[in-house]
């Protein structure tokens, strides 16, 4: 299975393949290291018998000569002049000294004072003990290091997707659930921080669908109760003309009646997920749908709307929610803004809702586009718009912006 790079697989391999890398490179210094001081410590023991048995040479017979076999490895230096290089402290024992800028060359003083010679150098790697010591010891530790980093890796791999799959389980059955099913959530019965994990989840999503629910019976009551009485009520204001005889009671009436039917159905709107779909919108059509039903049930009224938009107008949001917004700015256009008619029209990348303010005697607290003012903020900020409200001495505006 190929892990994604961002994925907590990839981060745990990453993390633990950092660390076995770090550990193979430190134990793959240290084993080098290893093997040069023991050709150190071999080359200074082989060296210290060269020396032995040359002193012993001299002392007896007042000759010397390397007796060693490997004669050709070992060089009597009888002065520093035939030195190849400055000679630096071995690792190992302080009488032994290694030869800068030659590689396993080392060089021992002697210890008698009466011998006409500064000491004896030798090349380790022409040494029978240590000849192809190094090259050979090179290539089986880096052969064994880099097959221990691979099978490293494996194992690396192999516990990062075991680590991993728990966490990979847990987000697929939380992707998986939905409002109206049983909340199973997997890893519940794990007895560590993913188990407890598990349970906050389950805990936390078994409340929303408690909350979902309640939202919904809610929803469902207030579409059922308040829709009906309000039926009731503009149905026998239509049928009973003379059951209130003062038109101006009847007025406020009707418009209480009509206010409060397009608060429930804006809520209702906001509540409904169907709602929450965005897409290019034409305004042209659905501000003369509303205005059309204005006039039918206001035949008599006098009210001038002048939309001045392009045909092919559109902004993004949800046609319903557009629908309702335009009728609430429209509808306390007409209702309180005193019959003195709207203007529709853009400015500066923003839809404008105009009426003048105009006195009137039967509405002396007037409100005009600003009752209302909280729904139309509602359904605004659903469908990510800004609403800006400008009042002048002559005039209301209402400014939209996306």
């Amino acid at each position: 299975m190929i892990m994604k790079f961002k994925g907590i697989q990839a981060q745990l391999f990453i993390a633990f393949g950092t660390l076995v890398l770090i550990i193979g490179l430190f134990y793959t210094r240290l084993s080098m290291l290893f093997m040069e001081v023991t050709q150190d410590i071999v080359a200074s023991h082989l060296l210290s018998m060269e020396i032995t048995q040359l002193e012993n040479s001299w002392a007896n017979n007042g000759k010397l000569s390397v007796l060693s076999p490997s004669s050709a490895a070992y060089t009597i230096i009888n002065h520093d002049g035939e030195l190849p290089g400055k000679l630096t402290p071995s690792t190992y024992g302080d009488n032994v000294a290694t030869v800068a800028g030659q590689e396993a060359v080392y060089f021992q003083p002697f210890t008698l004072p009466d011998i006409p010679a500064r000491g004896v150098m030798v090349q380790a790697n022409e040494l029978l003990p240590l000849a192809n010591f190094a090259s050979i010891y090179q290539v089986f530790l880096f052969s064994v290091s880099a097959a221990a980093l691979i099978l490293a890796i494996l194992s690396t791999w192999f516990l990062a997707s075991r680590l991993a799959k728990p966490i990979q389980r847990l987000s697929v059955s939380i992707k998986q659930q939905s409002p109206d099913s049983p909340c199973q959530i997997s890893g519940v019965r794990r007895q560590d921080e993913i188990g407890e994990l598990a349970n906050s989840f389950k805990n936390t999503y078994s409340e929303l669908q408690e909350a979902w629910q309640r939202e919904r019976d809610f929803t469902r009551d207030v579409s059922h109760e308040l829709r009906t009485p309000i039926t009731l009520l503009k149905n026998t204001l239509a049928i009973n003309d003379n059951l209130i005889s003062d038109p101006a009671e009847r007025q406020l009436i009707e418009q209480a009646t009509n206010t409060l039917q397009q608060t429930v159905e804006v809520l209702l709107a906001l509540a409904r997920k169907e709602n929450l779909q965005f897409s290019e919108v034409k305004l042209l059509p659905v501000l003369e749908k509303q205005l059309l039903a204005l006039y039918q049930i206001y035949p008599d009224q006098a009210f001038n709307a002048d939309i001045e938009l392009p045909d092919n107008f559109t902004l993004p949001g949800n046609t319903y929610l557009i629908t309702l917004l335009c009728q609430n700015l429209i509808n306390n256009g007409f209702y309180h803004g005193g019959g003195g008619g709207m203007r529709i029209y853009v400015q500066s990348a923003h839809l404008v809702f105009e009426n003048p303010l105009t006195e009137s005697s039967s509405r002396p607290y007037y409100q005009g586009l600003g009752h209302g003012q909280y729904l139309v903020q509602r359904i605004a900020s659903v469908m990510h718009w800004q609403v800006s409200i400008e009042q002048s001495a002559t005039h209301y505006r209402v400014l939209l912006s996306w």
